[in-house]
């Protein structure tokens, strides 16, 4: 059974501790970047650094859980279900969505991959995918939650819009902040950091808008956290697929053949 709580009593406290651990995980990213650590970085070296920053997103809820939660099962508490719920973003993100990136974008990773690859994408980015994934949905949603936009009387127009905002920024922040890393390449910066980011925020747009209410009006199952995911998958999709179809590619010939290999 599932203890009876509401969302800002019971997640706050998840959310605390998953903002801490936030600084520290960007700080270690920053700095092999910053300090070019990864000159000398090998596949497996990528690995570990991609270990290194998602793994404890798992374990730190374990270590140090909820009181209100101890009692129960661990897959049925807050932590474990937003966990399985951005897992499945990552990976939906990573194998199916970041083609429409190599066609639409011209997008490219060279990083080593050795035989840490799938589907044409670098295992290590969809470890590195969950813990950016986490932290921008925690902090869109205290940032919802701080502007009173959580509530069931909030205009829709209001929430749509700050979703909107909040999405822009957030692809926009991300595009902006890996530039300087020579691994992540794509024709042309200018287009990608308007355009580019105007195509990432799509995904955003859906999951911001879904994230928030997961344990809303009472806690939901993990049967339901995992529909509620793939549901929001499906839909990032049908969003990139009709730009695809509507606009074609940003970045013109410069888009690489779909699903081509590493």
């Amino acid at each position: 059974r599932f203890v009876e709580h509401t969302l800002p009593d019971m997640s706050n406290k998840h959310e605390f501790l998953f903002l801490i651990y936030s600084p520290l995980w960007m700080l270690l990213v920053a700095s092999v970047v910053v300090f070019k650590f990864y000159e000398d970085f090998t596949a497996e070296t990528y690995m570990l650094v991609g270990l290194t920053v998602s793994l404890p997103c798992f374990f730190l809820p374990l270590l140090f859980p909820d009181p209100a939660e101890k009692k129960i099962p661990f897959y049925e508490r807050y932590a474990f279900r937003v966990n399985v719920w951005i897992a499945i973003q990552s990976f939906i993100g990573n194998h199916f969505i970041t083609h429409y990136f190599y066609n639409i974008l011209g997008m490219r990773y060279t990083v080593p991959v050795g035989p840490w690859g799938l589907n044409g994408v670098p295992i290590v980015m969809f470890l590195m995918t969950h813990p950016y994934f986490l932290s921008y949905h925690i902090i869109a949603t205290v940032l919802l939650r701080k502007l009173g936009l959580l509530k069931p009387i909030t205009s829709p127009v209001s929430r749509l819009t700050a979703v909107f905002v909040l999405s822009y920024v957030t692809a926009f922040l991300e595009t902006w902040s890996i530039a300087a890393f020579p691994h992540y390449t794509y024709p042309d910066q200018y287009l990608m950091f308007t355009l580019g980011s105007a195509f990432y925020s799509m995904f955003f747009l859906v999951t911001y808008n879904v994230f928030p209410w997961l344990d809303l009006p009472r806690p939901a199952s993990l049967a339901h956290t995992v529909q509620s995911s793939l549901a929001c998958g499906m839909a990032v999709m049908i969003l990139m697929d009709t730009w695809r179809l509507a606009l074609g590619p940003v970045m013109g010939s410069a888009a690489v053949p779909y699903a081509q290999p590493l």
